[in-house]
């Protein structure tokens, strides 16, 4: 196995060093400068009604430096990776596999699950730190008998990212369900939770309604398509209802069984947020699986983590003979020659100026400008322009991947009055 993987292990890695290179490529991370660049200046907006800022966002208190966070946040998403393999490999572990083998099976539920590591590239680290950290640790405390410890941990994904915070919330209470101390504590968390950050509860149940219909920009696939799409390979067709037989009787899997099942059945119902879930279904179902067999001492595990590793390993065979790099989407959303540009658009912009950007192509114009210039009022758009006085836009790169909204997108409705390295700084038509 192996041999067979290294072709798409040499990928993967050259793939994963790409977060600590100059600056790392996807979309996200400029936001999430923001919001760290935000929390600094006001702590109070981590307990605010949205879902950012969160705890991930404190290391703006390391540097006021927008570059400086910037890398901080590609180190700290290559980071996750190593984390998630060690906390999962714990679970496994406390669930009876001997430490060498639950390693080894972390590593490959962690590393073959192909949309974990294109996520972190894209920028979700708050959302993948419910998944290699809260998850895994409140896990590992559940199957070392601490339901209340376990409980608390997955809690504070509240603070993190929306969408973990669903499925660490629906997967407390499979554990409280069995445990009756576990129950009553998190019916007192959620009592807690209603009285002082009912802001934060009632815009999860508002965007849990919203996800299901497609919003602007959402990425839509048939249910079929998705879960190869997530996947990347046949795992996504027979793992669940082998996870489905597996769930019966009460073991201390049985909740990550039933919240991975849960959510892949989530994702191909769910129109807004469905892709989405189906990523995240990517490593909780290999990995409820995995636990599964190695606490029933089942000899299933070797053909549960060759099917798990089959598409991913193949396509790294596809890439070494043709260079062809479909499993990850070449993304670069941020050059020198961009921050350049940006730096001296903002230099020109007159005081108090409202200013549009469209996602994925000038993202990072937003830390920049509230680092910078926190007297202009920076606009986001995503499919079409909104008004403003003043729009900065760089042409989608046809190397690059976009939400086909995106790759189509045309200039502002404005006229061209600076250029520079290929951002475009519009004045709007009266």
């Amino acid at each position: 196995m192996s041999l067979f993987l290294m072709p798409y292990l040499a990928l993967y890695l050259k793939e994963a060093l790409r977060l600590a290179s100059w600056l790392p490529p996807g979309d996200d991370y400029a936001l999430h400068v923001y919001f760290a660049l935000m929390a600094a200046r006001d702590p109070l907006s981590l307990l605010g009604a949205g879902q950012y800022p969160g705890l991930v966002h404190l290391l703006g208190f390391a540097s006021g430096d927008p570059f400086a966070l910037g890398r901080l946040y590609g180190l700290y998403a290559l980071f996750l990776i190593p984390a998630g393999i060690a906390l999962w490999g714990l679970f496994f572990n406390a669930l009876g596999a001997p430490r060498r083998l639950a390693f080894f099976l972390s590593a490959g539920a962690v590393l073959g699950s192909v949309r974990t590591l294109a996520g972190l590239i894209d920028g979700q680290i708050a959302e993948k730190t419910v998944l290699l950290v809260v998850v895994p640790l409140g896990l590992y405390l559940w199957a070392r008998g601490r339901p209340l410890a376990s409980i608390a941990v997955l809690s504070t994904s509240l603070f993190i990212n929306y969408l973990g915070f669903a499925y660490a919330g629906l997967l407390a209470l499979f554990i409280a369900l069995r445990d009756r101390r576990a129950l009553l504590f998190l019916l007192a968390l959620a009592a807690l939770g209603a009285l002082f950050f009912h802001n934060k509860l009632l815009t999860v149940l508002g965007l849990s309604s919203e996800g299901w219909a497609a919003g602007e920009g959402s990425l839509v696939l048939d249910p079929l398509r998705g879960v190869l799409y997530a996947f990347y390979g046949p795992s996504g067709l027979v793992l669940p209802p082998l996870a489905l037989l597996l769930a019966r009787g009460s073991s201390k899997s049985q909740p990550l069984l039933l919240t991975a099942l849960a959510v892949f059945a989530l994702g191909i119902a769910a129109a807004g947020v469905g892709e989405r879930l189906l990523r995240v279904s990517s490593l909780l179902l290999p990995a409820a699986v995995f636990a599964s067999l190695v606490e029933r001492r089942s000899g299933l595990w070797p053909a549960a983590l060759a099917l798990h590793l089959a598409g991913p390993g193949a396509a790294g065979w596809l890439w070494l003979a043709g260079g062809w790099e479909g499993l990850f989407a070449y993304v670069e959303r941020i050059t020198p020659e961009k921050w350049e540009a940006y730096l001296s658009v903002l230099s020109l912009l007159p005081p108090n100026a409202s200013v549009g950007v469209r996602w994925s192509l000038d993202l990072w114009f937003i830390p920049l400008a509230y680092a910078y210039r926190p007297d202009l009022n920076v606009s986001l758009w995503v499919c079409s322009w909104g008004p403003s006085g003043f729009y900065v836009y760089s042409p989608p790169d046809p190397r690059q991947w976009y939400l086909p909204c995106i790759a189509s997108a045309g200039p502002p409705p404005g006229v061209l009055v600076y250029e520079r390295n290929g951002v475009g700084l519009y004045k709007r038509l009266e």
